[in-house]
């Protein structure tokens, strides 16, 4: 490990009733990286706990909408700053998205993706654009979670 390795947070975000993008990490043209873990945690601002449809994929082009996140380094000796972009919480998609995986969420559990699963078993190429969405209408979950990965 190279020791530039970072985790991205989510903080508790509610989302309304409309496609969104859960978190989008946008590599630089130089760095590719490697995701070492996701996870996430929800609720429902209602009485209705559900199942919740999530695409992770690739747009062509970001969106730059949302809210902007800091990557914090993992090693207090790691004083470089992390090359990759970090956005959260937008209802404006990006354009031309490719899935590479689906999944069933049951929101009232708490989701996680770690080394061995088949989702980190992928690099994430320099230039390229990331995300986790929300591809329809989800109700009004609330999201919070992670994004750990390190810079190659």
């Amino acid at each position: 490990m190279s020791g530039l390795a970072y985790t991205a947070r989510h903080p508790a975000t509610a989302y309304t009733n409309v496609a969104s993008v859960i978190a989008q990490l946008v590599t630089s043209a130089d760095t590719p990286i490697t995701l070492k873990k996701m996870r996430l945690e929800g609720g429902v601002t209602s009485a209705n706990q559900g199942i919740v449809v999530v695409q992770a994929g690739f747009y062509a082009t970001p969106h730059a909408a949302g809210t902007v996140g800091t990557p914090l380094a993992k090693a207090r000796r790691n004083t470089l700053a992390c090359d990759t972009a970090f956005r959260y919480a937008s209802a404006t998609l990006g354009t031309t998205f490719t899935p590479v995986r689906d999944f069933q969420w049951n929101i009232a559990i708490p989701w996680e993706d770690q080394p061995g699963d088949p989702m980190l078993e992928m690099e994430i190429p320099a230039a390229t654009n990331f995300a986790l969405i929300l591809p329809s209408a989800s109700g009004t979950p609330t999201i919070s979670g992670e994004f750990e990965f390190e810079e190659r």
